[in-house]
């Protein structure tokens, strides 16, 4: 299969439709001028072939190969190429039938392309098809060779030369038969590992874990038998031992009775004795004070009075020490005014000078005002004798000639102007009658040009409609950036702040299913607030460990979180319904605030904030105690016979009534509760930030949308302002534009003029104008108006003088107003030194006071220290007369603790005697239930303690019977908890699984082997198929090479030391002398030797069609005329399509085209030069 001709119609430069026929079977030849379109033939058969890599045929897409990109009224470019197909063996699969099939390809501007063969619409499928059929697969086009390939073939290395025979040689087949093999052996190396994974992962831990269960159940049944046993005989020796203790109780209450009687006799016999020992105390007190009570009388009077006058006298003292004081910050404030006076007077001097030299400025103006009424009088007199001070008389008629030369110099302009408007108007006339003929292409441009503009406005009203600003996504994107990141500080704080205080963070799994989380309120500590953050270390301290007790709603809910809940850590719970707490009364409140006033007392209950539900717990935790600011107020609390309640101050001292006083180093106590006061407000921060992120996210989402709708719209918008911009340009440019622009300057140019004529115009009437005035100036008129002004000027001097000298009058004033202020402070600066002396004088005196009145203090203070031990003495005294009291007194105590003894001992026999006849009762209540439960005693009970039988009590220790059942009864729960009841019948099931893997395993192993066995086998085949090829290519590319370049030859050989497999590298000979490297060979040489490898390659697996872009481009001129040649004699059953600008090559074809290009269009002429 050959080609016979090729029509080309709107192909690249082929504008019109161009027949090439005549092409020989085997040898044609294309040439032409660089640009003329010879390189587009090769391009128009890969385009019908079905090239994809449009870069091949040099267009980066379909809308290029169209002439001219369809921009010159050609949509669409069409190739049809007619094949010979007489050669019926060698004709593609399908169309043996038929002797020429004609392949079609077009493609419109817009990228849609279509086929037909033998003028029937056909798919790319069918197409690709047919020439894949006979070797011609375009998209692997071995049968096209471009320019730079044998450049390319020169430089690649060993193993690249050793990849085209491979290519050549076809044995691709066999890597894709080994890379297939190579994944089933994936396949099955992923089989292998998922096995091993099952056992090592699942099944073999799985055994191991219920060997370890099956041993646990084991260990399991041996306990239950153990516990069964031991607790038969342990309910037996208690069901003798309640019997014995009901028969003991009747004994030992008897006795118990007897006991209380005698105490109660007792008791009687002591309070008879208590009775005599007071009448002798109360006889012995009264003789006491007849002796000695009026005299210590007397002494107290006398302590009190000098008590008295020493409070008098520290009084005086503190009146003499503060007017003391007094008169040492009047001395301070005296020197402070005096100081300030001095200040002021230098700063009113200052201002002085200043206001002196103001003055003198203000004198000057007044000065230079005189001149000038001066100077105004003069040229007053000046002006009435009639001659101008400035010689303004004579300037006048220079004026009038200049005004004159004005006017003339305006009407020549206007004139000027006048000539020219009226050049510019015939030349606008001319240029709108040209204009008259509207370019047609140029009202197409405009009208599409107005109709892009509307457009855009549209498409911009349509994005403002959106309502998106742009970058408004971005700066929501980056607010809930910075929003996470503080949600992530805060949440931070808070982790800090549970790890910091694990104890108040409280963690459970649901107890049962469909738990009701809302009945666990939670750890106190979180359920509570504090009023002041000073209380917190009190607060801490008065409810100690019970801060971290957790509060729920009832004990069922308690135990439930006890049992099944899960707890990382042991914690206390506090039951709403149940617990009870004692609040301070409000009795003992009032008394506790009378004791220590109200601002120093407070119940602890008080002073934190909770939920009234709450109360019970909050009571029962802070209930009973008081908070005090300091430890006075505290101890007389604590300790008031009337409170008698806890008390704990802000510094963490705690006064217990029992006597006990705790305190000193705080450590980090209080600072928990410190800290649990900015927990609420950084939960609302966190639960604001959320929310607020949360809105952020809702907005982004909506705004996401808006963005991508206004990006679609904004990419519109941009591309139709831009296209409207080079549509504008294009207008621009175009002559008819220009002549309409031209037209614009001329009425601009015309309407500048128009303008100019009017100024002119104007100038030359305000010249009239000026001549005229100048023309009354030097009238007698005009002399009298001259009088009056300078009559005026006179009047306006003499107004300013005036104005002057007020202002310098007033300054003056004001500053003999400041001479007076300074001479006043000068004067009053002696009165201050006087009260200075004055207050030192004070000061010396009240000091003298002040010592006197210290000393008459101390002798007061002596007499009272003095009185005060006298009076010590005679209370001693006293109380040595006394001495009898006191051993009465021992004595009535001594009898008192017997009688509290006695009772305590009586109540002790009521409890014991209450006691004995429960313990009876209990007794034989547990008796019947224990026959109740364990209905075997009745039938069993004769057995109980007898030796050598079930229930011998001999070897039986209680002792140790009773830890040992709990232990057994601890170690059933536990192990009943884990332990597998199936675990044998699942040991059985695993083992079985496990032997079943196992044999996976090995059937999976034969596989691999299989599958190795075989990449071996397609490895050996495709070493002895590649070592075929290339002993056929070496064939084929010496005698290639020789054809080429007479007395030659050339093989492609291993590396030495290596073998074919490790790359291959040319080999050339001239003559009989090989040459180490293509280096020795010159460029044209070393080119045939490629090209000779490319043509060995081609023969070994031959194309019908072979096309050759320039490939002589390397050769020298000498070597291409045996091309033609070497094509005749080794490829005698391809054609060959070759482009060529050397003589050597196109004047050995059997045909020769030539390529032109005029007009704009390229056309082929065909020239027959050998015949077929």
């Amino acid at each position: 299969m050959y080609i016979k001709s090729i029509t080309l119609e709107g192909f690249k430069s082929y504008g019109s439709k161009v027949e090439i026929k005549g092409f020989d079977p085997q040898f044609n030849a294309i040439t032409g001028l660089n640009g003329s379109g010879k390189s587009n033939i090769l391009d128009s058969i890969c385009f019908v072939l079905g090239i994809q890599n449009l870069q091949q045929v040099r267009a980066t897409n379909l809308n290029e190969l169209v002439y001219k990109n369809g921009q010159a009224g050609i949509n669409k470019a069409t190739v049809t190429i007619t094949f010979d197909n007489s050669d019926k063996p060698s004709s593609p699969i399908g169309y043996d039938n038929c002797s020429e099939i004609e392949v079609t390809r077009t493609v419109i501007t817009g990228g849609k392309s279509k086929y037909a063969i033998n003028r029937s619409n056909a798919n790319n499928n069918r197409v690709h098809d047919l020439f894949q059929s006979v070797q011609l697969n375009v998209n692997n086009p071995h049968f096209l060779i471009m320019q730079g390939r044998i450049t390319k073939v020169l430089n690649m290395k060993p193993l690249e030369i050793l990849s085209m025979i491979e290519e050549a040689a076809g044995t691709r087949m066999y890597e894709d038969k080994k890379e297939s093999a190579l994944k089933n052996l994936e396949k099955k190396d992923s089989r292998l590992r998922e096995i091993n994974t099952m056992l090592t992962e699942h099944i073999c831990p799985q055994m191991e874990k219920l060997k370890e269960e099956r041993k646990e159940y084991t260990e399991y049944t041996r306990v239950v038998r153990d516990l069964e046993h031991l607790s038969r005989i342990y309910i037996a020796w208690d069901f003798t031992r309640t019997e014995e203790a009901v028969s003991r109780a009747g004994e030992e209450k008897g006795n118990l009775l007897q006991s209380f009687e005698d105490c109660k006799k007792m008791i009687s016999e002591k309070q008879e004795q208590i009775k005599e020992a007071e009448a002798k105390i109360s006889e012995i007190e009264q003789k006491a004070a007849g002796e000695g009570g009026n005299k210590l009388q007397e002494m107290e009077a006398e302590l009190k009075t000098n008590q008295v006058s020493e409070t008098k006298a520290d009084t005086q003292l503190k009146n003499l020490k503060d007017a003391l004081n007094e008169e040492i910050k009047k001395k301070a404030e005296l020197a402070k005014s005096f100081k300030d006076e001095k200040n002021t007077l230098t700063q009113k001097q200052k201002e002085l000078e200043s206001s002196l030299k103001k003055l003198d400025v203000l004198k000057k103006e007044c000065d230079k005002d005189s001149e000038a009424i001066t100077a105004a009088e003069n040229h007053f007199h000046a002006v009435t004798a009639g001659v101008g001070d400035d010689g303004e008389e004579a300037s006048l008629s220079a004026q009038l000639i200049a005004a004159g030369k004005d006017k003339k110099s305006a009407e020549t302009e206007a004139k000027s102007l006048e000539m020219s408007i009226k050049h510019i108007k015939n030349e606008l006339a001319k240029k709108e009658a040209e204009n008259k003929k509207v370019d047609k292409s140029y009202s197409q441009d405009q009208a599409r040009y107005q109709k892009l503009v509307e457009e855009v406005q549209k498409l911009k009203k349509e994005i403002s409609k959106l309502g998106y600003e742009e970058g408004k996504y971005e700066i929501l994107i980056a607010q809930a950036r910075k929003l996470s990141s503080e949600l992530e500080r805060l949440r931070d704080e808070m982790e800090a702040f549970f790890h910091r205080h694990p104890q108040c963070s409280f963690d459970y799994a649901d107890p049962v299913k469909n738990f009701n989380r809302n009945q666990v309120r939670g750890p106190v500590c979180m359920q509570i607030g504090i009023k002041d953050c000073k209380e917190a270390i009190a607060l801490e301290l008065t409810a100690g460990g019970k801060l971290y007790n957790v509060i729920v709603d009832d004990e069922k809910v308690g135990k439930q979180l006890l049992n099944n809940g899960q707890l990382k850590r042991r914690c206390t719970v506090i039951p709403l319904n149940k617990i009870v707490g004692r609040p301070i009364d409000n009795r003992t409140v009032q008394e506790a605030e009378r004791l220590v006033g109200r601002n120093n007392v407070a119940t602890a209950l008080s002073r934190v904030l909770y939920d009234n539900e709450l109360r019970p717990a909050m009571e029962y935790v802070f209930g009973g105690t008081f908070i005090c600011p300091s430890m006075e107020p505290a101890q007389k609390v604590t300790f008031d016979k009337n409170i008698r309640k806890k008390c704990v101050t802000l510094e963490g001292d705690v006064f217990e009534p029992s006597g006990t006083l705790s305190g000193g180093s705080m450590g980090n106590r209080g600072k928990m509760l410190a800290d649990l006061v900015k927990i609420p407000d950084l939960k609302k921060a966190i639960n604001d930030k959320e929310n607020h992120l949360s809105q952020l996210q809702n907005q982004i989402q909506h705004i996401k949308h808006l963005k991508d709708r206004y990006d679609s719209m904004n990419q519109q918008y941009e591309l139709k302002e831009n296209e409207a911009q080079l549509l504008k340009s294009k207008i621009e440019q175009s002559n008819f534009h220009k002549q309409i622009e031209e037209v614009a300057k001329l009425k601009q140019t015309l309407d500048e003029q128009i303008s100019l004529l009017a100024s002119c115009k104007e100038k030359q009437k305000s010249a009239e104008k000026l001549i005229k005035e100048l023309e009354v100036k030097t009238s007698k008129t005009a002399r009298e108006n001259k009088v009056k002004e300078a009559e005026k000027a006179v009047a306006v001097c003499k107004k300013k003088a005036a104005a002057s000298l007020e202002k310098y009058n007033e300054f003056e004033a004001e500053m003999n107003g400041l001479k007076l202020e300074i001479d006043g402070i000068i004067e009053g600066l002696p009165s201050y030194e006087e009260q200075i002396e004055a207050n030192a004088k004070n000061i010396e005196d009240c000091e003298k006071r002040y010592h006197e009145a210290e000393e008459k203090k101390k002798d007061i203070t002596s007499i009272v220290a003095e009185l005060s031990d006298v009076l010590k003495k005679q209370k001693a005294l006293i109380r040595a007369h006394n001495s009898e009291i006191t051993k009465l007194n021992k004595e009535k105590e001594a009898m008192s603790k017997k009688i509290s003894d006695a009772q305590l001992q009586m109540q002790q026999l009521e409890h014991d005697i209450k006691n004995c006849g429960d313990n009876a009762v209990e007794a034989q209540k547990k008796v019947k239930y224990l026959l109740d439960k364990h209905k075997w005693i009745d039938g069993q009970k004769k057995y109980f303690g007898v030796a050598n039988s079930e229930f011998d009590f001999l070897n039986f220790d209680p002792k140790v019977a009773g830890p040992r059942l709990k232990e057994l009864e601890e170690q059933k729960e536990k192990l009943h908890k884990n332990v597998n009841m199936r675990a044998q019948n699942m040991l059985s099931t695993v083992e079985d699984q496990y032997k079943n893997l196992m044999r996976k395993k090995d059937v999976v192993m034969r596989d691999k082997q299989a599958i190795e066995n075989v990449i071996t086998q397609l490895d050996d085949q495709k070493k002895v198929a590649l070592r075929k090829a290339c002993e056929q290519v070496n064939k084929d590319f010496g005698s290639i090479f020789r054809t080429l370049l007479p007395g030659t030859d050339a093989k492609l050989l291993p590396q030495p030391g290596k073998t074919v497999l490790d790359g291959l590298e040319f080999k050339v000979a001239f003559g009989d002398v090989w040459k180490e490297s293509l280096n020795e060979l010159s460029g044209g040489q070393r080119s045939l030797v490629a090209l000779s490898l490319i043509l060995a390659l081609l023969l070994f697996n031959p194309a019908p069609i072979y096309i050759l872009d320039e490939v002589d481009a390397a050769l020298d001129l000498s070597h291409t005329q045996n091309i033609g040649k070497m094509l005749r004699m080794h490829f005698k059953a391809s054609q060959f399509i070759i482009v060529s600008l050397k003589d050597g090559m196109f004047n050995n074809a059997n045909v020769l085209f030539r390529t032109k290009f005029s007009d704009g269009m390229s056309s082929v002429a065909r020239f027959a030069q050998r015949a077929q």
